[in-house]
C-alpha cells in the first residue's frame, strides 16, 4: 500500500464509489489539517512559553497570599491550560494520514477523547474501558484517530469499549447523537482499507452502537 495521504486502493477498470471518494477526501483534508495545526500551534506555543516563564519569574518577586500573586496564578493555570490543549492537537496531527504502522488502538482512541474533552464546552461525559493487554493494529494513526472522533462526533454522552475477539481487536463506540451517521461511509472505508470492517447496531434511545473490527497485529 502506498504511503501518500490519497492513495487508497481502487476496484481495477472502475472509478471510486462513493464512499471510497469519501475517504480520499478525508484523506487529503487530514493532510492539510494536519499542517495547519501544526503551525498553528507552533505559532502559539513560541509566545505561551515566554508568557508563562515571565509568570513564573514575577510569582517569585510577589508575596504569597496577596491579590496580585493570586491572579497571576490564574493566568499561569490559564496558559497551562493552553499548553495542554496545543499538545492534545499535536498528538493527533502528528502522524502522516497515509503512513501505515504498527497502531496501539488504546493510544489512538485516547488521544481522540482527549482532544474532545479539551475541546468541547461544557456537559460532555465520556467513558473508556480498555482491556489488560494492549490492542495492536496495522493502519495509519491519523485515519484510526479520525474515525473515532467521527463516531464521538456532537455526543453529549458516548461509551468506548476495546476488546479482544480472537484474532480481532473490537472497539464499540456508543454515541448518543445521531450526527456520527453522516461521516459513516468514510469511516467504514477506512476500516475496509486495513482489513477490516465498521458496523452500526442499534441503540436504545437516540444515537447508536457502531462497532469497529480490526485483525489484530501480533508481536513478532
Amino acid at each position: 500500500m502506498s504511503e501518500h495521504a490519497a492513495a487508497l486502493p481502487l476496484p481495477s477498470g472502475a472509478g471510486p464509489s462513493t464512499a471510497e471518494r469519501e475517504a480520499l477526501l478525508e484523506a487529503a483534508r487530514l493532510g492539510s489539517l494536519g499542517e495547519l495545526v501544526r503551525g498553528l500551534s507552533h505559532e502559539i506555543n513560541n509566545p505561551l512559553f515566554g508568557m508563562l516563564g515571565l509568570v513564573e519569574l514575577v510569582l517569585g518577586e510577589i508575596e504569597p497570599g496577596t491579590k496580585a500573586h493570586e491572579r497571576l496564578l490564574l493566568v499561569q493555570q490559564s496558559g497551562l491550560e493552553i499548553k495542554r490543549v496545543t499538545h492534545a492537537l499535536l498528538d493527533f496531527a502528528r502522524s502522516e494520514p497515509g503512513a501505515e504502522e504498527a497502531v496501539s488502538l488504546e493510544e489512538v482512541a485516547s488521544q481522540a477523547i482527549e482532544l474532545l474533552r479539551l475541546t468541547t464546552a461544557g456537559g460532555l461525559e465520556l467513558r473508556e474501558h480498555y482491556p489488560p493487554e494492549p490492542l495492536t493494529v496495522r493502519g495509519s494513526r491519523a485515519h484510526l484517530g479520525q474515525v473515532f472522533l467521527s463516531l464521538l462526533v456532537n455526543a453529549r454522552h458516548a461509551t468506548v469499549t476495546l476488546e479482544r475477539d480472537g484474532d480481532w481487536a473490537l472497539a464499540s463506540v456508543t454515541n448518543s447523537s445521531d450526527r456520527a451517521r453522516l461521516w459513516l461511509e468514510a469511516s467504514q472505508e477506512i476500516a475496509r482499507v486495513y482489513g477490516g470492517d465498521l458496523v452500526s447496531l442499534p441503540s436504545v434511545g437516540a444515537g447508536a452502537t457502531h462497532v469497529l473490527r480490526l485483525p489484530i497485529l501480533e508481536a513478532a
